[in-house]
This record gives C-alpha cells, sequence and structure tokens, in this order.
C-alpha cells in the first residue's frame, strides 16, 4: 500500500512540474554569444574615422609632457633623463627592497618600496645631509636618539640630493657596487657622474615618472 501511495506521488510531481513548463513556456536553453559588433554607417564612413583619429593624436599632444622630465623604471633599475620626447641619458640606478620593518616596540610598519606614479622635484641640495628616521636605527637594531644632533648623516647622500616629497630622495650612494639591484628603503641611488649629469640639467618643478 505504502509502495503504490509513493508511486502516486512522483506522478503528481512530474505532472506539476510539466503543468508549470507549460504554463511559462518552453524551458530556458542557452543562446549563442555575440562577440562582434555591427559599426554603424558613420563609425564606417573612412573621413570620420580619421577625424577621430586626429582629435585624439591632438588630445594626446596637449598632455605630452615638455621639457625635460625624468623617466625611472623600478623594474629594470633604469634612470632616464628625456627631453622633449627625446631620451638624452639613461643611467644604472637602484630601487626600493619591497620589504616591511616593525618597530618591535609597537608594531609600527615601513615599507621600502620606491614610489609609482608621477612626482615633481621639489628641492635641490648640494652635500645634502640626511636627517636619519626612526627606521634607520631600528633596522640596525637600536633605540631612535632622542637628542636630534645625533640623527644627521652628511655622507650617505653622496655630492646631490633632489627631493621628491614624503622622504623620497634621487641621491648617491657609497655602495656604487649595488646599483642595479632594489637594495633601497625606496630612494633611488645614482653613481657619482650619473647624479651630478641629472642635479645638473633638472630644475626645481622638473616632473618624475616612476613605474
Amino acid at each position: 500500500m505504502v509502495a503504490v501511495l509513493l508511486l502516486f506521488g512522483l506522478l503528481g510531481l512530474a505532472l506539476g512540474a510539466a503543468l508549470l513548463v507549460a504554463r511559462a513556456g518552453r524551458p530556458l536553453h542557452g543562446a549563442p554569444f555575440v562577440t562582434e559588433t555591427a559599426l554603424t554607417p558613420d563609425e564606417e564612413d573612412p573621413s570620420r574615422v580619421a577625424k577621430r583619429a586626429a582629435q585624439a593624436t591632438a588630445s594626446l599632444e596637449r598632455v605630452k609632457p615638455r621639457g625635460a622630465y625624468l623617466v625611472v623604471d623600478s623594474y629594470r633599475n633604469r634612470l632616464r633623463l628625456v627631453e622633449n620626447g627625446v631620451p638624452k641619458h639613461e643611467a644604472v640606478c637602484s630601487t626600493g627592497t619591497g620589504t616591511i620593518l616593525r618597530d618591535p616596540r609597537n608594531g609600527r610598519e615601513w615599507i621600502f618600496d620606491t614610489p609609482i606614479g608621477e612626482r615633481v622635484i621639489e628641492r635641490k641640495v648640494k652635500n645634502p645631509v640626511w636627517a636619519k628616521p626612526d627606521w634607520a636605527f631600528i633596522e640596525e637594531g637600536y633605540l631612535p636618539p632622542t637628542n636630534p644632533e645625533e640623527r644627521f648623516d652628511p655622507y650617505s647622500l653622496g655630492d646631490y640630493a633632489l627631493y621628491l616629497g614624503n622622504g623620497y630622495i634621487i641621491h648617491g650612494t657609497l655602495f656604487q657596487t649595488l646599483l642595479g639591484r632594489r637594495v633601497t628603503h625606496g630612494c633611488i641611488r645614482l653613481g657619482d657622474a650619473d647624479l651630478e649629469l641629472i642635479y645638473r640639467n633638472v630644475r626645481i618643478g622638473t616632473r618624475v615618472y616612476l613605474y
């Protein structure tokens, strides 16, 4: 008896499903994905296409950098001086390691990446003195000094420094053999001759493009 009731129950479910499909219409089925879009007559018109291309070229020309600017390739560790789109000088540089330093006292962190994007040279200094930040002492296992005079380092930045803001600097190095490697705390290091050439050929306000 139970088997008969179960059979009738299953038949009722099947009939109900059939009626639902019949009321709603045909079952859903997959449709081919259209990958091509027909062009409008305006888009097919060669004169209109040429006009739009000329407008795009003009727009790019308006935003193209003028005069001298610097380009920093942090992947290949190269710095280029470019003037009006023409490369004038290329130098091997060093960029940030990307490592993280944590202050064991309070958990504060520093990430030693070279910034990406656009910056400007905010100031230029000959014979710069580095005011060492807290991380420079913590990295070496020391507590940051309470006396500000103990932070000043007149040697590590080399003969010239070009400041990009937020503590990032294009400067020299005591470790010339490490040029071309990612060994810095985010700054861009150059060899002595390259640094002097860049210092003398760019002005305050010069744009620096980093990628």
